[in-house]
């Protein structure tokens, strides 16, 4: 089906203009390991020419041979469009922690000065993932370091002869000295790092309100203008069809000039209302209405906009005992939905409503061909339509409407085909029962 006016998620935005966190922090892991490898590749020369240390030579350069490679597949992996998941990025730690372990294995291992760099990827990975990986490589850099404490080639001059016996006790020293490190970094580093990237979630999600808002209010305007304009017009066809049943009440067209003033008067009747509405949202007045009474004129007012319509109405005695507190705007949600469901499948409309834990379930029921649920989250959106006729509003104004309300607009795929949608709205917002019972 063809899709109208169709606009870029506030989301979607983000990630089409910036880059991906995960290829960001892949991207400079790369290039800290550039920098380590010259490092270490400038004091394995050091070793050989200045202090004529006894090392694998060879070894080690194949060593640095092979992490040199990985890091420019690295490189290359971050610039791919495909993003870096957080397992993928976690190996590449993993990756790191082993390779340099591999060097201090040739060069001394737990007594090489350099032994230290292992807390380096433990942060990176505090801060770059979840803190149940900051757990898993706090364990692998403490496993490695252990390891290097008893497997290694030795450095002659690191050997404990050569420090009069103490350099066990400072050894071990540096090994506790690392496990409380470890330790810090993996709670306080990944907590706090959990926390700034909860509050950048938080402050996306208020971003993307503000836009839905900002479009809401251009919504509301351009009704206002609408609304102005359309009233002249429809006091005249409501004069000429009056005129029009009087002369004609006798031909073949009475009834259908009978129809087309009844929808006259609903088109009139909903502009009365936009306006009442809008005076009732600027001076924050709500209207008490009873919940049989609601679903009544719901049921009415929509029977009048699509009279070959025949819905089923199932209205629970529990709801229709309440006391709703409303503004007016939850009609026009509800008739939204309705309408929605009636486009698809015109003989298969039903309503329900139920109270589940202290919220208002109503439930519009089709048998329409159904959508993903991800193309659902989308037509939430302003101006986003699969309708060729249809302008992109519908469910955009019924999920503002639930958000304002402090509920939401659900779609299920209906037992048998089709689709289930839930307005669900809590009851402390709609009424003014201070508890009801809930039920699972």
């Amino acid at each position: 089906m063809p899709t109208v006016c169709q606009t870029l998620p506030y989301n979607a935005a983000m990630k089409a203009t910036s880059p991906l966190p995960n290829n960001q922090n892949l991207r400079q892991l790369s290039a800290i390991r550039v920098v380590l490898l010259c490092v270490l590749f400038g004091a394995r020369h050091y070793a050989e020419i200045k202090l004529a240390w006894m090392l694998p030579y060879v070894t080690l350069d194949l060593l640095f041979l092979a992490l040199m490679g990985f890091a420019l597949l690295a490189w290359w992996r971050s610039a791919q469009i495909w993003p870096v998941s957080e397992i993928e990025l976690f190996a590449h730690f993993a990756i790191d922690v082993l390779g340099f372990s591999g060097v201090l294995y040739f060069s001394g291992g737990a007594s090489n000065p350099f032994v230290s760099y292992l807390l380096v990827p433990l942060c990176l990975a505090a801060v770059a993932l979840p803190r149940r990986y900051a757990w898993l490589m706090s364990a692998l850099c403490l496993f490695s370091y252990t390891l290097l404490l008893f497997y290694n080639v030795p450095l002659q001059s690191l050997a404990p002869e050569h420090h009069h016996g103490s350099n066990q006790a400072h050894i071990l020293g540096m090994w506790l000295n690392f496990v409380l490190s470890a330790a810090l970094i993996s709670y306080f580093l990944a907590t706090m790092a959990h926390r700034l990237r909860r509050r950048e979630q938080e402050l996306a999600s208020i971003r993307e309100q503000e836009l839905q808002n900002d479009q809401l209010l251009a919504v509301a305007t351009l009704a206002a203008g609408t609304a102005h304009e359309l009233g002249t017009p429809l006091s005249s066809i409501q004069v000429i069809g009056e005129d029009l049943e009087e002369e004609l009440s006798d031909s073949d067209f009475a009834d259908d000039i009978r129809a087309l003033n009844l929808q006259t008067a609903q088109c009139k009747q909903i502009l009365n209302k936009l306006v009442s509405t809008a005076r009732e949202l600027s001076s924050i007045q709500t209207q008490a209405i009873n919940g049989a009474t609601f679903f009544t004129q719901l049921r009415e007012s929509w029977q009048v906009l699509r009279p070959d319509c025949s819905p089923i109405f199932n209205i629970s005695d529990e709801v229709a005992g309440l006391s709703f507190e409303l503004d007016g705007t939850l009609q026009q949600a509800v008739l939204n939905l309705l309408n929605n469901a009636a486009d698809v499948s015109a003989n298969d409309v039903e309503l329900r409503t139920e109270i589940n834990k202290q919220e208002l379930v109503i439930t519009i029921l089709d048998r329409g061909p159904g959508m993903p649920a991800d193309n659902f989250d989308n037509l939430r959106r302003a101006f986003v339509s699969t309708k060729g006729k249809g302008m992109g509003l519908g469910l955009f104004l019924s999920n503002s409407t639930a958000e304002r309300f402090g509920g939401n607009l659900r779609w299920l795929a209906r037992d048998g085909g089709g689709s289930q949608l839930e307005l669900r709205l809590p009851l402390s917002r709609i009424t003014k029962m201070p508890d009801v019972a809930s039920h699972d």
